[in-house]
């Protein structure tokens, strides 16, 4: 499977989800399932790029613009009021991973640069890696503090799975199935240990306490659980080079659906 494929997949599933977010009454609620799929598979595909693209700077400037590009539809589709720092749209998420890799890779270059020819130590890379996850933290703090599409933790996601070696399949496969597993299978662990562990203690039986999670919660884990197939799969090849259509679909798409809710309305 193509990044481009790749894509393609996460494309649908994200409008799915955006049109029964929008249209609540009108599009079944099994959309929003299929939804899950595609986030997983976005945090990974930048990862992706900030690893090979020849230019990270540009990189992070194209995120940032369809950032702020996309705002305006974003909230018009889903709150009916424009705000740029509040409850922002999934770029901005985006762009904040980036954005602390991108300042992870540039100090890590700088401060070891000097130390090229004595080929630096453990201790000598120590010191620029501590450096650079600190300058990181306030970076994806941010995503919470604009409310962005999975806040902090998305941003999060995504600077791990560059460390873990995007194009290692196993390794992105750990990666995205330990992502995965904290956004919806430990919420689902949680209430079956936590509120309902009485009950499990009781009952003494899986079956009868699965029953007690909400079913949501259920679906979303097993459609999420999609995105970290998508990622195993992937065959590290790019496919046709068509990269301004998936940015561009972003707030096209919203646009739309903003005006369609507008004129329903």
């Amino acid at each position: 499977m193509t990044a481009f494929v790749l894509k393609i997949v996460a494309t649908f599933a994200m409008l799915l989800d955006h049109t029964c977010a929008v249209f609540p009454t009108v599009f079944p609620f099994f959309f929003r399932y299929i939804g899950r799929i595609a986030f997983p598979v976005y945090a990974y595909m930048i990862a992706q790029g900030c690893k090979h693209t020849r230019n990270i700077n540009k990189y992070l400037l194209r995120l940032g613009i369809f950032a702020i590009v996309s705002e305006i539809p974003f909230d018009l589709a889903f709150r009916g009021e424009i705000n740029f720092i509040k409850d922002t749209n999934i770029f901005y998420t985006l762009f904040l991973g980036a954005a602390c890799i991108t300042v992870y890779r540039k100090l890590n270059e700088k401060l070891l640069a000097p130390k090229e020819e004595s080929a630096p130590d453990r201790r000598h890379k120590l010191i620029p890696i501590t450096l650079s996850v600190l300058c990181m933290i306030p970076i994806a703090l941010l995503g919470n503090l604009l409310s962005t599409d999975y806040g902090t933790p998305g941003v999060v996601y995504i600077v791990i799975f560059y460390f873990m070696k995007p194009e290692h399949r196993l390794l992105r496969t750990v990666a995205a199935f330990g992502i995965v597993f904290y956004m919806y299978g430990y919420p689902i662990v949680q209430s079956m240990s936590g509120s309902y562990g009485g009950i499990i203690n009781a009952l003494g039986s899986f079956s009868e306490a699965i029953m007690i999670v909400s079913i949501h919660r259920i679906y979303f884990f097993l459609f999420a659980l999609i995105s970290v197939l998508l990622i195993c799969i992937y065959n590290d090849k790019l496919g046709p080079k068509l990269k301004w259509l998936f940015y561009a679909f972003y707030p096209a798409h919203l646009a739309i659906l903003a005006a369609v809710k507008h004129l329903i309305d």
